[in-house]
């Protein structure tokens, strides 16, 4: 069977990892990107000077919000999805982890590394983000619970400030196991 072209997400071909740990139970995950930020409203203007019949340029922001990751995990028997995360066990609620956080003197980072097809023993042709400066924002410890359910699944978020492009000037061994 030839290779694809397109991406293929499932099957161990995209990963995340946060705090240099692959989170166990993931079942997907949704990255909100970075967009073009302003406190006005849209990041840009138009500029068009009286009597002029359209805009002679277009001002951008030339800055970008930070970005939000909502991760979908499958709840165990034995702890909250959030346990899930490295450096999270023993939290209870948001002030625990708000702390947790506080208490770590580096600031949490998250990598998503996409492995096409045949590259597992050449993580040069991998690509991917390492989110850089990792807050958890959110987590759902409510409860959903209805008679035909099998499994919990339930979502975290974390926000980070920026990202940093993963490729192969940037790769390092260390990040090849996470």
């Amino acid at each position: 069977m030839a290779t694809t072209q397109a991406r293929v997400v499932g099957s161990g071909y995209t990963v995340l990892s946060y705090n240099s740990q692959p989170i166990a139970y993931c079942e997907g995950w949704e990255d909100s990107g970075q967009r073009a930020f302003s406190d006005v409203g849209q990041p840009y203007q138009f500029i068009q000077p009286i009597g002029a019949e359209h805009p002679v340029e277009i001002a951008t922001s030339r800055v970008i919000s930070g970005g939000t990751v909502m991760i979908t995990i499958r709840e165990l028997w034995s702890q909250p999805v959030w346990w899930q995360l490295a450096g999270l066990a023993g939290t209870w609620n948001m002030v625990d982890i708000f702390k947790a956080l506080a208490a770590n003197p580096n600031y949490v980072t998250a990598s998503m590394i996409i492995k096409p097809p045949g590259t597992e023993a050449n993580p040069s042709a991998w690509r991917g983000k390492v989110y850089q400066n990792v807050t958890v924002v959110d987590i759902n410890d409510g409860e959903t619970v209805t008679v035909g359910a099998l499994a919990v699944t339930k979502g975290i978020t974390f926000a980070y400030t920026h990202y940093l492009p993963l490729n192969s000037n940037q790769f390092s061994a260390t990040t090849a196991t996470n």
